[in-house]
């Protein structure tokens, strides 16, 4: 039960009142101190802090009804689950996920930011659902699990990387935390397992919430004027040397052993005399035949005189 009072928000305020009342040394707590504390009290017949917290529900007219519904504690029976869904993220059990075969994803990475600034990594062992007893259900999910040694965590800040030790363990008693302070994570090993400086390293990788983007930082914004050269964005020079690609050999397809024939390629000419010309307009006159010449003066008197005009100066476009 202390697990969950000091894992309540609402309740910080009266551990810290707790504090101020019993603890009469000059000296700053450290969290042994505390822990020690609001579990046995300051001794001498002085109540704990569940005790005290009780009291406090009797008598303090200020609190709210829910508060004092907790302060008088939860039932004995307990749901447990396998899996839950809090914070837009679905978390497993280890003892679930190990079980399923075929796995393709993992589930059980958890985090969360500690009162005293420390960034707690670990696994989720074990789901449970408690009521408090009262007029008024009051379910409250948390998760008990297996927490890394903070200590045992090496950070890069200026590249957001994060290394855990999954070997390590949390030296303290307090495991649990409320299901709506944790934040899903994944650990993933570094392939190299022969260099020292990464074997037993895993690097830490948080999950965005599912249907959710991340919410956006000042960072995000914040333009450094060092990363821009002449108020440009700054562009690579492109490789050294070049190269040409030769597009102006002919591509014949065949199919079955057929030409392929372009229907865009316009209507197939027939005329003998018409291939005659066409065939003239891509010829030098070097290179065109005495024969073929007095050959090509004969077929102009098969034509009337505007005819023959147009083919001595033809028109492209009446054959085209």
């Amino acid at each position: 039960m202390l697990y969950v009072l000091t894992n309540l928000r609402e309740v910080d305020v009266y551990i810290k009142g707790f504090l101020d009342v019993f603890w009469h040394d000059e000296v700053p707590t450290t969290a042994h101190d505390v822990d020690t504390l609001l579990c046995n009290g300051a001794g001498n017949g002085s109540p704990d802090f569940i005790s005290w917290f009780n009291r406090k529900a009797r008598t303090e007219a200020t609190m709210n009804a829910e508060l004092r519904q907790v302060a008088k504690g939860c039932l004995y029976a307990v749901k447990s689950f396998k899996s839950y869904d809090v914070n837009g993220y679905r978390f497993h059990t280890t003892s679930y996920e190990q079980n399923r075969p075929n796995r393709k994803t993992t589930n059980t990475g958890v985090f969360t930011p500690g009162d005293d600034g420390v960034e707690y990594y670990g696994r989720v062992e074990e789901i449970y659902e408690i009521c408090f007893d009262g007029c008024k259900p009051l379910p409250l999910v948390v998760f008990k699990c297996h927490w890394f040694d903070p200590q045992a965590v090496r950070r890069t800040p200026n590249l957001g990387l994060v290394e855990i030790r999954q070997s390590s363990v949390y030296p303290g008693d307090d495991v649990y935390i409320v299901a709506q302070h944790a934040t899903q994570v994944y650990y993933l090993s570094y392939p190299c397992q022969t260099d020292d400086r990464l074997k037993g390293w895993d690097v830490v990788y948080k999950v965005s919430p599912h249907g959710k983007l991340p919410v956006p930082n000042n960072e995000d914004y914040n333009v450094d004027p060092n990363t821009y050269v002449d108020g440009e964005f700054f562009q690579e020079d492109g490789l050294e040397g070049g190269f040409v690609i030769d597009l102006t050999e002919e591509i014949e397809t065949e199919v079955d052993n057929e030409t392929v024939v372009d229907d865009d390629a316009g209507d197939e000419v027939h005329n003998a005399n018409d291939l005659k010309l066409l065939e003239r307009l891509h010829l030098d006159d070097d290179d065109i035949p005495p024969s073929e010449h007095v050959q090509h003066d004969m077929d102009l008197d098969d034509y009337s005189d505007d005819e023959a005009n147009n083919a001595q100066d033809p028109d492209l476009d009446d054959y085209f």
